[in-house]
């Protein structure tokens, strides 16, 4: 039994039509601007905490070490400790804004078409996952997340640099059933 769906997820009209062309639309553009300058701001206070939880770990790592509760070696890997997820926290977030800021520059989309798995979702900070196939991609907007419907033919339409898909439109069959 088949029956053609027409769900589109995350897009108007004007911007499927644009995105099929294998560009952003305006609309599109402007959302992903102020998505990067919420992200930037999120980054900012982010590094701040961090800074500061950092700053009370190191004084608490000092006075315990001076007491002699706690062993020189130990102090210094936990400093390490520190200072290397704070590192790797900062430099992931700015990757990730540099590769939105890349795609918004570029305008570009690249089209996947592939089965959707809800099965797979995952969060992070910044976005939530999405396993296609056999990639993953990012999604923005944790609401859109709960639109896809597993085993569900799509077309997706995703910025080349971050993987982050901005629309997508079903283009298969109801009720199929492969599951990734």
């Amino acid at each position: 039994m088949r029956r053609v769906s027409s769900q589109i997820i995350a897009a108007s009209p004007n911007d499927l039509k644009n995105n099929r062309l294998g560009l952003m639309s305006q609309a599109q553009v402007l959302t992903l601007q102020e998505q990067i300058g919420h992200f930037e701001a999120r980054m900012s206070q982010l590094t701040q905490r961090a800074i500061k939880l950092a700053i009370a770990i190191t004084v608490v790592v000092v006075v315990l070490t001076f007491v002699r509760a706690l062993a020189l070696p130990l102090a210094l890997a936990i400093e390490v400790a520190v200072v290397g997820i704070m590192l790797y926290l900062t430099a992931d977030f700015n990757r990730f804004v540099q590769q939105l800021s890349l795609d918004r520059e570029a305008e570009a989309v690249r089209i996947v078409k592939g089965r959707t798995s809800r099965y797979t979702l995952r969060t992070h900070p910044l976005y939530n996952t999405l396993r296609i196939e056999l990639q993953t991609y990012k999604l923005l907007d944790s609401a859109l997340a709960r639109q896809f419907i597993t085993g569900e033919l799509y077309q997706y339409y995703v910025l080349p640099q971050s993987g982050v898909v901005i629309a997508a439109e079903s283009i298969g069959e109801k009720n199929s059933r492969y599951l990734l």
